[in-house]
């Protein structure tokens, strides 16, 4: 018989726990949790009495959704860890208190139907017998007939008893009936509640298997591990005041804590970064390269795309895979690895004994390199420029202790109320919207990142709607709508359209009218947007007609959206502004082109 020196030292270690009296189980109270985007990290504290001396510590009733390779623990004081081993048992009953409290409601219920569905067979053996009954008392009473012998008290009392009887029987069925379905109705709402609690069956315990070498005074060991179904998404309530002139701005996260285990009285971090436990780079292997004769084909080469600009954003996108697939597989057993990488992309191949194999990285950028070599269209420029919260890690570390069962709906939690200042304004965009809605320009003067989320509006404490705001740094500002303002309309009109040929040119002249009505007792600042069409490379002149209202002198807008052909007029309407009294605006813009071309609409361009 051969032993391996790991074999030994687990041995000796069992050897000396029994020893002592035997393994030791505990719970531990858990302490900390890191929730992260997908997963979650929770910290238990396990107080571990004496005697000193080596122990064998069993730390159980671990979550449901533990990631295994994530598990390990340290020592707070007094304890050496030697070792830590994940393990799971059967158990005949859900490890939870609450979900067999549950269970034991579906099993009484169980049992109730059955009795009822006993009891419905005795009523149906019984109407059996009275029909029975029926035919020979029938039988009975014809051959009485022609005997002339009939007895009509007997046939009397008879009929009555058989009436009676089906009557009972008859309320009794009805009883059960109403009954059974009652039942029927309860057990579908204990197993949803159930199903909403527990999220499927979870009759294994898992465990961690300490191996330990305590002080006399005993000690206190942390274990750590990450849990699925677990994460957390920003949300914000913006508050504006009746007079408009301030924001507050709760900001609020949005946690799903589904781990199998309630976080009770425990310190809370919110946390963007991603976890992994994955420390080595991937290895760079070298790029070998040959010659051959005559022309090859970008495609013989490459798996990726047809052309450079192809193959890049498909290497992109590959690579990503790859990249989440080596990181996930270092928290997870070999064949979980492997399982995971099918999962992501069923044409990956994953070396399911090598988790943090890199052959696939390193073919991937094999392939892309080859293509630079050989291909002529190299120019191609990075479709996904970065933006302001790519890659951004933040944690927001909640002030008081918490408390969050495991439930299937989300919960809201407080990060911090930020008061800001606000520049209130309405904007119409007529060519998108009849509509004029009113909006504020923000600037996050507090101390935290905002990251990107949805966005609940109130005025004087009432919701006017919803919306969406981008990651905001320090400092940056940001603009949050507040609804639609009713009492305003907008709207655009094509008042003219001439088309002439001028030299080797085609000239279009256009003239628009821009109308605001106000049927409020006030009047109202309004900040009123049109466009210019625009083309690349001067292969259509655009010009604004001399004598158009003056654009907006905003610093803000004359640098960025007026470069871009956005028009902008900062107008004031009157009050009661309707019909022929609404206020309008007229411009007129020129296109010249060549008069052998059609203009032609170009694709809008990606959303960032």
């Amino acid at each position: 018989m051969r032993f391996t020196f790991l074999g030994i030292v687990l041995m000796a270690g069992q050897a000396l726990a029994a020893a002592a009296g035997g393994p030791l189980e505990l719970k531990g109270k858990l302490d900390a949790v890191t929730v992260y985007r997908g997963q979650a990290l929770v910290t238990r504290v396990v107080d571990v009495p004496p005697p000193a001396g080596l122990r064998e510590i069993i730390v159980t009733d671990l979550p449901s959704w533990v990631v295994p390779g994530s598990l390990y623990a340290e020592s707070a004081n007094g304890v050496e860890v030697r070792s830590v081993l994940y393990r799971e048992r059967a158990v005949p009953q859900d490890v939870r208190e609450e979900v067999r409290k549950l269970d034991a409601q579906i099993r009484d219920i169980q049992d109730k139907m059955l009795a009822s569905q006993r009891n419905r067979q005795v009523l149906t053996d019984h109407r059996a017998y009275l029909a029975k009954m029926e035919q020979f008392t029938a039988g009975t009473a014809t051959a009485e007939m022609t005997k002339g012998v009939l007895n009509a008290d007997t046939i009397t009392k008879i009929t009555a008893f058989l009436l009676e009887q089906h009557r009972t029987l008859a309320a009794e069925d009805l009883k059960l009936t109403r009954e059974d379905r009652d039942l029927r109705e309860q057990l579908a709402l204990v197993q949803r509640q159930r199903e909403e609690l527990a999220g499927g069956s979870a009759r294994t315990v898992r465990e961690a298997v300490l191996f330990v070498n305590l002080a006399a005074a005993g000690g206190k060991v942390r274990v750590r591990c990450l849990v699925d179904q677990a994460g957390w998404e920003p949300s914000y309530n913006m508050r504006a005041d009746a007079r408009r002139t301030s924001i507050a701005v709760e900001y609020n996260a949005s946690v799903q804590q589904m781990s199998g285990e309630d976080w009770t009285d425990v310190n809370i971090t919110l946390s963007t970064a991603s976890p992994t436990l994955l420390a080595k780079a991937p290895v760079l292997t070298p790029l070998a390269v040959s010659l051959t004769s005559g022309q090859v084909k970008q495609e013989a080469f490459t798996s990726l795309g047809a052309t450079y600009s192809e193959a890049r954003r498909n290497w992109k996108t590959q690579r990503q895979i790859e990249e989440q697939v080596r990181l996930r597989a270092a928290t997870r057993p070999a064949f979980q690895a492997g399982q995971f990488a099918a999962n992501a992309n069923p044409d990956i191949t994953f070396d399911q004994q090598n988790p943090d194999n890199d052959e696939n990285l390193n073919r991937l950028a094999n392939e892309l390199q080859v293509v630079e070599l050989i291909s002529k269209d190299t120019k191609a420029k990075d479709d996904d420029t970065a933006r302001v919260g790519e890659g951004i890690s933040v944690d927001y570390e909640l002030p008081s202790r918490l408390s969050l069962p495991s439930r299937s709906d989300r919960q809201l939690v407080q990060i911090a109320l930020l008061p800001m200042k606000a520049t209130f304004y309405k904007i119409g965009i007529p060519v998108l919207t009849n509509y004029v809605y009113d909006e504020a320009a923000i600037t996050n003067d507090g101390k935290l990142v905002l990251l990107a989320g949805p966005v609940m509006s109130y005025i004087s404490g009432q919701f006017v709607g919803r919306s969406q705001i981008p990651t905001v740094a320090v400092g940056e500002s940001f603009t949050v709508g507040f609804g639609i303002d009713s009492s305003l309309r907008v709207n655009r009109e094509l008042l003219e359209k001439t088309e002439a040929v001028q030299g080797g040119n085609r000239v279009l002249n256009f003239t628009y009218r821009l109308s605001l009505e106000n049927f409020g007792t006030m009047p109202a600042a309004v900040r009123l947007l049109d466009r210019l069409p625009t083309a690349k490379e001067q292969e259509i002149k655009v010009t604004l007609a001399p004598g158009a209202p003056e654009l907006s002198k905003d610093p803000a807008y004359q640098p960025k959206d007026r470069k871009k052909g956005i028009l902008r007029w900062d107008v004031e309407v009157p009050a009661q502004a309707i019909g022929p009294k609404a206020f309008t605006l007229d411009y007129q813009f020129k296109a010249e082109y060549d008069k052998q071309m059609s203009i032609l609409g170009m694709p809008m361009p990606a959303k960032r």
